[in-house]
């Protein structure tokens, strides 16, 4: 680090001499005016960009004069420059977002260029100063029997930065590519793109690991570390993961089908890379799932093939009723439900004999799964009142108490 020192030093001794620090304090005089302009008055409100040029230009404007004199100047025009490129690249930032405030080009000049053209600066006058290559060389330390120096070390923070920077960017990109190639929809792919996002940044780690020469062994370390960490404490996230990604391909499961689990009907909220978003229908619970567990479990889906649900109602009539009347009954009660599907139409059936009535069973289809509770209640409160305006009687268990007295007042003994 002493050499550091020394440049830094140098550096100090460059910045005494007179032609260097009236430059730097008219740039300073310059930009401090700028902005208590804009700040304090309204100079600038309906103009832009003679706001981002009228700094600029007045540091060009004096270099160039006073490069004619000649008086040294060349820290003043370079630095004007720097300033206009900054704030034209700003303007068109600006212009991008008017109509789309996520535009992926806008995001790339706030992200790359921007800092590209700071980074440019800096290092021009630092080599300005005839040190940039001294500076580069010198050593910071050691890791994994690698030697880094300030400038291999400056190089791998700006590759690790444009890595998750424009990792977004082409993650997008892929994932449209793919989408065009395999003909999924535009809710897959955005679901997609974050998995080719964090596979592009681990790729790019890789990538700037192998270029900065770290030592074989300790990446193996490293990736062996990884794979026995995924193997046992996150098998179970990794298999739902994995499991995610092959749902959302193979598109057997969408958003807005409904799903028989467990004899109940669900609908799909929400499908995830870790879990699937249900909304119980019976309590309007909301279920999270793995999608491991759904993978393999078995589950009906209705809506995606179109499917109606078919529903059954159980109900018994006392013997002396005519069977055939309450199969009509039934029948056009169901039929005259405007929920209920003429096709197939509605049977029902003599299924039982018990002990006090006759049992049937109404048979009917819905066409939303998620409809079928409520219109089995309707109907079978219809079938409640259309019973009760026929004299048709529903029968139940009845238990009758006969009161006795002990000692009995009779007392009749045997033989």
């Amino acid at each position: 680090m002493e050499a550091l020192q020394t440049e830094i030093v140098g550096w100090l001794g460059y910045l005494d001499r007179w032609s260097v620090s009236w430059q730097i304090a008219f740039i300073l005089v310059v930009a401090i005016s700028v902005a208590f302009t804009r700040r304090t008055t309204t100079l600038f409100n309906n103009n832009q960009p003679l706001a981002n040029l009228v700094g600029p230009l007045t540091l060009v404007g004096t270099g160039l004069l006073l490069g004619i004199v000649p008086i040294p100047s060349g820290i003043v025009l370079q630095a004007g420059l720097f300033w206009a490129l900054f704030n034209t690249v700003s303007w068109i930032e600006s212009k991008l977002k008017i109509n789309n405030r996520k535009n992926q080009l806008a995001a790339l000049l706030s992200k790359i260029a921007k800092p590209a053209i700071l980074v440019w600066a800096i290092t021009y006058f630092i080599a300005r100063l005839s040190s940039l290559s001294a500076i580069s060389i010198v050593g910071i330390g050691n890791f994994s029997n690698t030697e880094f120096a300030i400038g291999n070390t400056f190089l791998l923070v700006i590759g690790l930065y444009l890595i998750l920077v424009t990792s977004q960017t082409f993650a997008a990109l892929t994932a449209y590519v793919i989408q065009l190639i395999l003909k999924y929809d535009d809710r897959t792919r955005k679901l997609l793109q974050p998995l080719f996002q964090y596979l592009i940044i681990a790729c790019g780690l890789v990538a700037l690991a192998l270029w900065a020469n770290f030592d074989s062994s300790t990446l193996l370390v490293i990736f062996g570390s990884l794979s026995i960490g995924l193997g046992l404490g996150l098998q179970q996230p990794v298999l739902n993961f994995v499991t995610g990604i092959w749902l959302l391909l193979e598109g057997s499961i969408k958003p807005g089908e409904v799903l028989m689990i467990d004899n109940e009907p669900c609908l799909v909220k929400k499908l995830g890379l870790r879990v699937i978003y249900l909304s119980r229908q019976r309590d309007d619970a909301e279920l999270l799932i793995p999608n491991q567990i759904l993978f393999q479990a078995k589950a009906e889906s209705f809506t995606a093939g179109e499917n109606n649900r078919r529903e059954t109602i159980e109900i018994g009539a006392a013997y002396h009723h005519d069977p055939q009347l309450i199969i009509g009954l039934l029948e056009e009660i169901a039929q005259s439900h405007d929920r209920v599907l003429k096709q197939p139409m509605p049977k029902a059936f003599t299924i039982d004999f018990a002990d006090s009535s006759i049992t049937y069973i109404l048979k009917f289809s819905v066409r939303n799964p998620l409809d079928a509770l409520t219109v089995s209640s309707e109907l079978r409160q219809q079938i409640w009142t259309a019973f009760e305006e026929n004299d048709i009687t529903i029968p139940f268990p009845q238990r009758q108490v006969y009161p006795m007295e002990w000692p009995p007042k009779d007392k009749k003994t045997l033989g």
